[in-house]
């Protein structure tokens, strides 16, 4: 049986990644700060945690099957990361918590990569958010901007 982990698991995208995966026969992980809201989560062990916190990053990347914290011959199959600070689009389009949201996200990220790193993760999916993309590029999906200035 395939594993899998879904960082962000408790999101609407997240959540259905969830069921997607467990209708195709894998076994599922899934961490978030939150569980789903609209549904139960599918997911066959399901963490409520910090991702910004390495250790709890560390401690969910070891697959289910691993005897030990050294054993990293059976380290998920595959990694999922949805994960990111939302807040809310009154949080986040205010423009007051730009450098925290960014500052967050990024901790998750250099987190996971580190520790998928340590534990020769060999597949990892990592997801943008849109809200990392200037407004006008969000506007007109026919004309995206696709430089990084």
């Amino acid at each position: 049986m395939k594993t899998a982990l879904v960082l962000g698991a408790g999101g609407f995208i997240g959540n259905h990644l969830v069921k997607r995966l467990k209708s195709e026969g894998y076994w599922v992980r899934g961490v978030d700060l939150k569980l789903p809201e609209f549904s139960l989560s599918k997911a066959d062990e399901f963490i409520i945690g910090d991702l910004r916190d390495p250790s709890l990053v560390s401690k969910v990347l070891y697959a289910p099957n691993q005897l030990s914290e050294q054993d990293s011959e059976n380290s998920f199959d595959e990694v999922y990361q949805l994960a990111a600070d939302m807040g809310g689009a009154g949080y986040i389009n205010t423009g007051d918590n730009d450098a925290e949201v960014v500052h967050n996200s990024m901790l998750i990220n250099l987190n996971v990569v580190r520790e998928a790193s340590k534990k020769s993760i060999k597949k990892i999916f990592y997801a943008s958010s849109a809200c990392v993309y200037n407004e006008h590029n969000q506007l007109d999906p026919e004309k995206p901007i696709r430089t990084e200035d």
